[in-house]
This record gives structure tokens, C-alpha cells and sequence, in this order.
């Protein structure tokens, strides 16, 4: 019988090996992780505290989001307070089923391989395909360190405004507040646009701003606290560059 050749046989070997490889692990593609991600940590402390900056305290606030632009997959990595803007180049199999790599890097010419950075990640596909959770060793504001990411969607800031401060309210005098999920606000007197502070360690307290073009910067501050159950707004204001809310709430809200 004719003896096949070491080098050979590990071919066939590794031949046979792949279907069963690809049942347990099958491709991933840029846009099966296409969406919005955010650290479950945070995003639990957000839930229960209703306060960004205070949430942020407690757990890092990492989020990434994947978004298809033409043929490329933008990558933008934030703590609310810095953030890094790459490509999603390629996703790899890792060393273990389940287990994968994000390939990152500049999106609009050819690369190198010591230009591309990885992010690796675990994960167990739904049904229909994609991901609703995932495990992910994000480099840059986690260092590396594995953390649980849960799956948004495409709308950060309207879950945010959902979770925080988004209802119908009134206030001492019965008369009615409402804040919407997509950042329009109706108060007694006026209305606004408004945007919550998501992480600002300088401030003294939480704010969301709106429109003021008689501000120097565009832009008017009001602070809010929830304490037992209820919405406190202040008044705030700039101080060497940090906002200052006062120690006393201009309206107390009862949640309708």
C-alpha cells in the first residue's frame, strides 16, 4: 500500500476539520454587528440611577456603533467624553467556536497589516442571524478588559432620553411638563429642544442643555436630579468653564 505523505495527510485532515469548523462557528460579517453597543454596566447603573454623570461614575460608559456608509463600515468608540473613529475592515474567526475578531483600521485606501488594530469579541448568533449580546475586550477605554455589551439598535440618544427623563409631568401648580424621547421639551411657559450631558466630571451637577442665542456659546443650562421619585430642575450657569446648578430646584415634577 503507497504510504501518503505526512504534509499530505495533514491537508486532508484539515479538509474534513472544516465543515465541522463552519457549523460551530459560522462567518460573521460587518454587517451581522452593524448598530449601536453599550456596556451593560453602565447601562444598568443608568437604568436604576436615571443620571448620566452619576451612572458614569460607577461604570465606564463605552459605546460603539457600526454604521454602513457606501461599501465601508464606520466604527466611532465613545465614552461620551473622547471618542475614536475607525473602519470595520473585516470580522475573523478567533481561536475558539463562538469566539471572533474585529479587524479595524483606515477605511478609505489600502492597508497594511501593522496599520490594522483587533478588537476581539464572543458571541452566540440568534436564530434569524446576528447578535443581541455580545462580549467584547474594547482596547481603547476599557483596555482591553472584557466587559458585556447589550444591542440598541440605531437610536443612542432616544433610548437615553427614554431612560432618563423622557414623560408627562406637573409641578406644584398642577401645571403640565412633558420631555419627549427625541428631545423636544413643552414647559408652562416656553418650549425647547433640549440635549442631556452625558458625562461631564467638571460639572457639579447633571444638566441638559438647549437653544439660547443670547448665550455667548448658543446654548442655555438647566440642572435635574431625581430624588424620591420625583424630577428636580434648576437653574444653571457657567463658572470658569464648568456648569454650577443652583442648590435650590425651580420646579419640582411629579411623574404623570
Amino acid at each position: 500500500m503507497k504510504r501518503i505523505p505526512v504534509l499530505c495527510s495533514a491537508i486532508v485532515a484539515l479538509a474534513l476539520a472544516l465543515p465541522v469548523f463552519a457549523q460551530t462557528a459560522p462567518r460573521v460579517y460587518p454587517r451581522d454587528l452593524e448598530g449601536i453597543w453599550i456596556n451593560e454596566a453602565y447601562l444598568k447603573a443608568l437604568t436604576e440611577t436615571r443620571m448620566p454623570h452619576r451612572a458614569a461614575k460607577s461604570a465606564e460608559p463605552v459605546v460603539i456603533g457600526i454604521r454602513r456608509h457606501g461599501r465601508a463600515y464606520p466604527v466611532v468608540i465613545t465614552n461620551f467624553d473622547k471618542a475614536t473613529v475607525t473602519a470595520l475592515l473585516d470580522v475573523q474567526p478567533d481561536a475558539k467556536p463562538g469566539a471572533y475578531r474585529m479587524v479595524l483600521g483606515p477605511g478609505d485606501r489600502p492597508v497594511s497589516s501593522d496599520e490594522v488594530t483587533y478588537v476581539h469579541f464572543r458571541g452566540q448568533r440568534k436564530t434569524g442571524g446576528g447578535f443581541d449580546r455580545l462580549s467584547i475586550a474594547e482596547m481603547q477605554f476599557m483596555k482591553g478588559r472584557w466587559a458585556e455589551y447589550a444591542y440598541l439598535g440605531t437610536e443612542l440618544a432616544r433610548t437615553i432620553n427614554d431612560l432618563v427623563i423622557a414623560g408627562s409631568y406637573t409641578d406644584a401648580n398642577g401645571k403640565r411638563w412633558t420631555f419627549s424621547d427625541v428631545g423636544e421639551s413643552q414647559w408652562p411657559d416656553r418650549s425647547y429642544l433640549y440635549e442631556l450631558s452625558l458625562n461631564d466630571p467638571t460639572a457639579n451637577c447633571e444638566y441638559f442643555t438647549v437653544e439660547d442665542m443670547e448665550a455667548t456659546d448658543g446654548k442655555g443650562r438647566y440642572g435635574y436630579a431625581w430624588r424620591d421619585g420625583k424630577l428636580h430642575i434648576f437653574e444653571a450657569r457657567m463658572a470658569d468653564n464648568r456648569v454650577r446648578c443652583s442648590q435650590k430646584a425651580m420646579a419640582v415634577l411629579t411623574p404623570q
